[in-house]
């Protein structure tokens, strides 16, 4: 995947200026991780995809050819949270009740009894 841009490869996309010298302007202000272009003489810079929105990211992954999904990495603690705070109080007393009762390494066991039997 692609991770350095130069000027002329973001001119127009997404709300980005229309002028290299815009680009450049921006990215200053914005202080944008950039590097100088290999093989190119002056002082011809590219920058980091990081450094860019992430609606100039979507752009520039859809212009690629068989660009795949950009998914963030879940931290596993933030995932456990929003999976139960979409139980119900019901729900969320049961879970809680059970794990306080019986602990994490008996709902492992269990998950994976779940899985052998289905």
């Amino acid at each position: 995947m692609k991770e350095w841009f130069s000027p002329k490869e973001l001119l127009n996309i997404a709300g980005m200026p229309s002028t290299t010298q815009g680009i450049n302007r921006k990215a200053r202000t914005e202080k944008w991780i950039s590097r100088k272009r290999s093989g190119v003489r002056g002082k011809a810079l590219e920058y980091h995809i990081s450094s860019l929105s992430i609606d100039v990211k979507k752009a520039l992954y859809l212009e690629e050819e068989n660009a795949t999904y950009l998914i963030a990495p879940i931290d596993p603690l933030q995932l456990w949270i929003n999976a139960f705070e979409q139980l119900s109080t019901e729900e969320q007393t049961i879970v809680s009740s059970w794990l306080m009762r019986n602990g994490v390494k008996d709902f492992i066991s269990f998950i994976n009894k779940q899985k052998k039997d289905s």
